[in-house]
């Protein structure tokens, strides 16, 4: 027997007996918020908290079913008719096994289903737990999108359930089939008399609970040209922020828009922005400043080109952001770490600046002066004074690496210490820079950049730790290859200097983190006939680097102790907390 019911209108609410009935109500909520009206339950108690969202949400049409594989093939035909997503609802165990047929149904004839299967917690699967089997992508390829969702929790932000929907459905309107989102519920299960107030727990959705829109929403092609055309910058203070961007025409065009609005820049590493005038070099250490960090934060609207952003203070000053936070990127990866992004445009920064054509008034040119005037101000008093003597470090070697790179040739940047502080103290740089920030991996840093170097005809300099290079090693056989020149440039700090920066245990930090080796790399160079160089102070690098770029290959070891940069990072970032301007 199928059932079908109907209901009426009501507000999300903020009291629920259990964390698994609010997270419950949220994942129905945010459907029926992207259109979604119908959906499919099969009786079960794991799935309670589902079942009992659905049944009380005022928006959803319930239609019930005894067996979940008709239920599945039910769902088929209610969208096959409506042309809209349907959402199934099942318990766990081999409930969840016989939606199969319809999942394969739907990707073969690109019909739009929401698989919510309740779970065991992790606790519980494969112990001889009753009712508990491996439902982890238990529908293999054929959904076009899956996501583990945990066991419900307040340590882990609402926004993150509502950005994983969001991301979901995301997905399948690009390729129609069927998402699955795998949830675990431990107990309660049921509600009780007594209620908890979530309000707290809920203040990150402020914003959502008031607009009834979906947390976030992608627009692609022409809606995202529509889209940003009626985004509201007209009197706003906006903050742009360039990420990875692909081409330099897009890093042109992003720094364009922000010089002809007056708009304050903060220009990632990757962006290939760090040299324009428009940015602010030293936005990364001015975080730790009280009063630029005020003044940053009475911005309306953040915009950002690209993502994967190597600051990590400039992460966190988004996730704590108040205003708007719009992200343009024409990938479909999921670029959104803090769980904040409300609009996310698919398309090119090109395609969405061109779209905002005399749209943007003249605004007070002030706030964006006074940022650029803190940034000059620890410039002067506070970098500049720091950076003015000859000694060899990590800082001042990258500090006078900026100045001599050679324009519009590659520069490939190491993870770990070199690309963080290089993110931190390039300001004029004009050459291309690359790196490897998908995973941030230290492997295999050294091949990667003898790709970039094969495939064009121009100076290729490494940067890179030695860590990471000891790990690569055995890739300066393919520097063989090369036509030449390429620079490498090892910063040798006896180990895992980063750990320095991170709260590791005192005692086993050495033994189990930072690994000492005390090797250096002279003999690897003299085995693959490589130029090496080991100055002993900056004057001697910069001469150093000159000359390497006349020869083939050479490597530039820059010998400096472990905890150097970890004192002098302290010592610049004390002198700007307490800077006043």
């Amino acid at each position: 027997m199928i059932t079908t019911l109907y209901k009426e209108p009501a507000s999300f609410a903020h009291e629920f007996s259990n964390i698994n009935l609010l997270w419950a109500s949220l994942f129905i909520e945010e459907l029926v918020r992207n259109g979604i009206s119908d959906f499919c339950i099969a009786p079960g108690s794991r799935s309670t908290p589902l079942t009992l969202a659905a049944d009380q949400h005022t928006e959803a049409h319930t239609h019930v079913h005894f067996d979940e594989r008709g239920l599945g093939f039910l769902a088929l035909g209610l969208s096959l008719f409506s042309h809209k997503p349907v959402v199934i609802i099942t318990t766990s165990g081999t409930a969840v096994a016989n939606l199969y047929p319809a999942v394969i149904e739907a990707k073969l004839s690109a019909i739009p289903l929401i698989i919510l299967s309740a779970d065991r917690p992790v606790e519980l699967i494969d112990c001889g737990a009753n009712q508990a089997i491996d439902q982890y992508r238990i529908f293999s390829h054929y959904p076009v999108f899956f996501a583990q969702i945990p066991s419900a929790t307040t340590h882990i932000k609402p926004n993150y359930l509502l950005t994983t929907i969001n991301q979901g459905l995301q997905q399948q309107r690009q390729t129609p089939a069927a998402i699955h989102f795998n949830i675990a519920f431990s107990e309660p299960l049921y509600p009780q008399t007594a209620t908890l107030n979530y309000q707290g727990y809920l203040q990150s959705l402020k914003q959502w609970l008031i607009d009834k829109q979906p947390f976030s929403q992608y627009f692609q092609n022409k809606d995202s040209f529509q889209a940003a055309s009626n985004t509201q910058l007209r009197d706003k203070k906006v903050l742009v922020i360039a990420g990875r961007v692909t081409g330099i025409n897009q890093a042109q065009a992003i720094a364009e828009f922000a010089a002809l609005n007056n708009y304050p820049l903060l220009a990632d590493l990757q962006s290939a922005l760090t040299g324009n005038a428009n940015n602010l070099h030293y936005y990364d250490l001015l975080l730790v400043n009280k009063q630029f960090t005020e003044n940053l934060q009475q911005a309306d609207i953040i915009v950002q080109f690209g993502g994967k952003l190597i600051s990590k203070r400039l992460s966190q000053f988004i996730e704590g952001f108040a205003g708007e936070y719009l992200l343009v990127d024409p990938g479909n990866t999921r670029i959104d770490p803090a769980h904040s992004l409300r609009k996310r445009f698919v398309c090119s920064a090109t395609q969405w600046i061109k779209s905002l054509q005399n749209k943007i008034p003249d605004i007070d040119k002030h706030w964006s002066q006074v940022l650029q005037q803190q940034n000059n101000y620890i410039t002067k008093q506070i970098i500049s004074p720091f950076l003015d003597n000859n000694l060899i470090s990590e800082i001042s070697v990258i500090s006078a690496l900026d100045k001599l790179l050679p324009a519009d040739n590659p520069v490939f940047i190491g993870n770990s210490m070199p690309v963080r502080l290089s993110d931190m103290f390039f300001r004029q740089n004009a050459a291309l820079p690359f790196s490897n920030r998908g995973a941030s991996g230290i492997d295999g840093l050294l091949a990667t950049a003898s790709g970039i170097a094969k495939s064009c005809a121009s100076i290729t300099t490494l940067l890179i730790g030695d860590t990471s290079f000891l790990h690569d090693l055995n890739s300066l056989a393919l520097l063989k290859q090369l036509q030449g020149p390429f620079v490498i440039i090892v910063f040798n700090n006896d180990g895992g200097a980063i750990f320095n920066l991170l709260p590791v245990p005192t005692q086993q930090k050495q033994d189990y983190y930072q690994l000492p080796h005390g090797l250096t790399f002279a003999d690897s160079c003299r085995q693959f006939s490589i130029d090496y160089y080991q100055p002993e102070s900056l004057d001697q690098f910069v001469g150093d680097y000159q000359k390497s770029l006349q020869n083939r290959l050479s490597l530039i070891e820059i010998c400096v102790k472990n905890d150097q940069t970890y004192n002098h990072l302290e010592y610049i970032k004390e002198q700007i907390k307490y800077a006043t301007f």
